[in-house]
């Protein structure tokens, strides 16, 4: 069975399903009037026969019939095209993504309290623009084998996402890169530069750093150390005393307009250098900058927003990339590495930014990552998202090569499926959960968050988290934390209280990341998703005696029919930036059924 673009023919065709696919089994998932049901016993008079997605649409009258092609006991269900809404009895009528959208959307207006009329407008437009760019990436990326292939590198595998996030209505949203400068920064189109550099006056530069070096004397010496040709001003620039801050070259000029930028350019307190360097490539995050000749990779400020939020650094976000490399290397890396020699956790040791203007921030904020996937060190490592997205001719990669391994092996495909699961669960989601419990420190580790090597076979042999951002301490760890690096914690602004941080953890780590894993092993026909399910709830029963006594995460998932879950089409529809709000305030959260439960 192959994913949302099965049937397709064009790539408009697959653009039209992709956009359909995500924005229904959102609705289907946040709502809780939308059900999947026999369509001939619960809905009488369709003309629709089988399993079906329901969606009535009260206040206008309307309800949407989507039958199922596969259904999904984790709720990314496939639908068979078309997709069909009736109103006051009529007959049922084929619907486009971009009409259910504009009626789901007035049907969120009517239902949601203190709500006027022009809410979610901006949640509409973006899901017509995320349309539309899907539709370029399929027409334009025809490179199977480098998409799907058995072997892969970290940089064609970070430019693989060509539909995105399966649980966000606008998946491929980007709003301030134009249309005609996206085959240079859109990693999906296979987007490479040079960055862009600028000297600064040293006073000017606030930095930090967990090494013994500065992150201004690390960018100098690995440009000295980088085979490509410097322009003679920068050579003077390193020679001497000022500072070198790499920028994005959209950042840079953007930059270049701002008042507070000019006038420090006009002074020569800081001075544009130019694009020179190493050629980089933009990762799935867009904003994070890889090369194999840099032993960093570069994450820029970005004045862009993408699906959520406007990815613009806060100063708080470089001093706590910082503070947990420093409570990593204060103990923390060495214990997690006891118990599990097959987990790393991606550093952020260092960062700066330009002190200029009057606000917080100005623009110049960079993060420097550790750079371990050099040279050999970069064949076959992936975000799971990569293994797990849709493929365009048929199915995702994680598909292909436990296809592969079970054909190598004579073995059945279920018993590699959820031998493979087995292994994955090991190096990515099982020292996750333990550190949080162990350690008190929580990651962030989505799908995209979260990187998997594989074997030459194809089988999950390390894992790894990256993302300065992406930290939780629950409250009733703050003291365990701080006596492994005293004050850490006062560094650290997603110190919370133990519900959120456990709500959080349990979304990324469990509900984006296992359940989507499962997802797509499941719809690839590999695997029954309750069988999976078991292999997961049996990981979680094994990590129980972790868990401390003010945490509920893994109680949830093994006693509660419902479990709360980030509602992406309503962090939307509310217009949230998640990046700009309080922790507690950045996403919506909604009760969805806990198929650990119910489906177990």
């Amino acid at each position: 069975m192959t994913g949302v673009g099965a049937g397709c023919e064009t790539p408009s065709e697959h653009a039209e399903s992709a956009t359909l696919h995500a924005f229904l089994n959102c609705y289907l998932r946040e709502t809780d009037t939308a059900s999947v049901v026999e369509a001939e016993t619960s809905l009488p008079g369709v003309g629709v026969e089988g399993t079906v997605a329901h969606a009535p649409l009260k206040h206008h009258g309307v309800e949407v019939v989507a039958p199922l092609r596969y259904e999904s006991a984790t709720g990314r269900h496939l639908f068979d095209k078309p997709v069909y809404a009736r109103s006051d009895d009529r007959e049922l009528q084929p619907i486009d993504a971009a009409s259910l959208a504009a009626l789901a959307r007035r049907e969120l207006v009517l239902s949601t309290e203190a709500a006027d009329s022009t809410a979610g407008t901006d949640l509409l437009r973006r899901v017509l623009a995320s349309r539309r760019k899907i539709e370029r990436l399929v027409d334009e990326r025809n490179d199977f084998d480098r998409l799907y292939g058995p072997e892969t590198t970290f940089r064609d595998a970070e430019q693989s996402l060509v539909y995105g996030h399966h649980f966000h209505p606008a998946p491929k949203s980007l709003e301030g890169i134009v249309d005609h400068d996206l085959s240079t920064y859109a990693p999906e189109l296979r987007g490479a530069f040079q960055l862009r550099y600028f000297a600064s006056d040293p006073h000017l530069i606030t930095g930090w750093s967990a090494r013994n070096a500065g992150p201004t004397e690390w960018i100098a010496d690995a440009l000295k150390a980088a085979e490509a040709t410097l322009p003679s001003e920068a050579e003077r620039a390193l020679a001497s005393d000022r500072a070198v801050i790499p920028v994005h070259p959209w950042q840079a000029e953007w930059l270049s307009a701002q008042p507070h930028v000019q006038r420090a350019l006009e002074r020569g307190s800081i001075t544009d250098l130019g694009t020179f360097g190493p050629t980089v490539y933009p990762t799935s995050s867009v904003r994070t900058l890889w090369t194999s000749e840099l032993p960093f990779m570069v994450k820029t400020s970005l004045a862009v927003e993408i699906t959520n939020a406007e990815r613009t650094s806060k100063v708080s976000e470089l001093e706590l990339g910082v503070a947990v490399t420093r409570l990593l290397e204060a103990g923390l890396a060495d214990r997690i590495d006891e118990s599990f020699p097959r987990f790393a956790v991606v550093r952020d040791p260092a960062a700066l930014t330009v002190d200029i203007g009057a606000g917080p921030e100005s623009g110049f904020e960079t993060v420097l990552r550790e750079n371990p996937f050099r040279g050999d060190d970069a064949n076959d490592v992936s975000p799971v998202v990569a293994l797990c997205q849709d493929g365009i001719d048929g199915p995702s990669r994680i598909a292909r090569l436990i296809r592969a391994l079970a054909d190598r092996s004579g073995r059945p495909t279920s018993a590699v499926a959820r031998e493979w699961f087995r292994e994955y669960l090991a190096v990515t989601v099982e020292p996750v959960l333990w550190t949080y419990f162990e350690l008190g420190l929580g990651f962030e580790a989505h799908q995209q968050n979260t990187l998997v090597r594989l074997d030459e076979d194809g089988w999950p042999v390390e894992g790894f988290y990256r993302d300065n951002e992406g930290f939780y301490v629950p409250e009733s760890r703050r003291e365990t934390v701080d006596a492994v690096c005293p004050g850490v914690t006062d560094q650290i602004e997603t110190v919370c209280p133990d519900t959120t941080a456990d709500d959080c953890v349990r979304y990324y780590v469990v509900l984006n990341n296992a359940f989507g894993v499962i997802n797509a092993l499941g719809i690839a026909g590999l695997a029954d998703e309750t069988a999976l399910l078991d292999v997961l709830r049996e990981s979680l029963v094994g990590l129980e005696a972790y868990e401390p006594s003010e945490s509920a995460l893994i109680s949830k998932l093994l006693d509660d029919r419902r479990v709360p879950c980030k509602g992406n089409l309503r962090t939307r529809f509310e217009d949230r930036d998640e990046l700009a709000a309080p922790l507690e305030a950045e996403s919506v959260y909604i009760d969805i059924e806990n198929p650990l439960v119910t489906r177990l």
